[in-house]
């Protein structure tokens, strides 16, 4: 894999979102590398991810997809890695050998494999089940399931924080921070959780974070007023 230097002026990348998407995350790690990236929005409400030439580039029909050069990725955890180690300089990830690697991995498949798929059972229960009936019980499961993990989360940053790998912030922090912005609407939200949401007032207040919200005219709280 080439290693690339911030600030190179090629090549640029292409990331497709929408806002609030799963991309906030590569796309805040982009910000926090310094690279050079052109940011082309998938209006999903109005079914931008189902244009033809969208879906070649992902046929699944969902945000992220990055484009660089003539690869293409999707999923935005594989982006998110794709791009930390194509900037080992920047520090996001550890690298092999590294005391963290495990760890890392570790936590970044547990939180797209099993806490982001809760998040999706919570927004998107009309993907799964047919009746209201059902979407309802779908959403207090999931609700109940992820105060379970985030109650685990925040024993652990309790334990060895204020960052998931202690006191190094990573991109694992981003992914994070993002999946818990999802909860805002929840009962419980996981800014309710005292070390989690130290971890998020760490995140948020970074500048590439912070851009990252501007550009996609979103707060925590939803969509800027346009």
């Amino acid at each position: 894999m080439v290693r690339r230097k911030p600030g190179d002026e090629a090549p640029v990348y292409r990331l497709f979102w929408d806002r609030g998407s799963a991309n906030m995350a590569p796309h805040a790690v982009l910000r926090e590398i310094g690279c050079p990236f052109e940011l082309i929005r998938v209006d999903i409400s109005r079914a931008e991810n189902r244009d033809p030439d969208y879906l070649a580039l992902n046929p699944n029909a969902r945000v992220p997809t990055l484009v660089d050069g003539d690869r293409v990725i999707y999923e935005s955890a594989s982006i998110m890695m794709h791009l930390c180690e194509a900037y080992p300089q920047a520090g996001l990830m550890p690298l092999p050998g590294e005391a963290d690697r495990g760890a890392f991995l570790q936590w970044l498949f547990w939180f797209t494999n099993t806490l982001q798929e809760d998040l999706q059972h919570w927004w998107h229960a009309d993907n799964y089940l047919d009746t209201e009936a059902a979407r309802h019980e779908m959403k207090v499961v999931s609700e109940r399931r992820l105060a379970r993990m985030f109650s685990q989360l925040d024993s652990r940053l309790g334990e060895a924080g204020p960052y998931m790998l202690g006191e190094r912030f990573s991109a694992l922090d981003i992914f994070l921070a993002m999946l818990c912005r999802w909860t805002r609407a929840m009962a419980v939200p996981a800014t309710s959780y005292l070390n989690l949401n130290r971890l998020i007032g760490l995140v948020t207040a970074r500048p590439a974070w912070q851009a990252m919200m501007l550009a996609e005219g979103i707060d925590w709280n939803g969509p800027l007023a346009s």
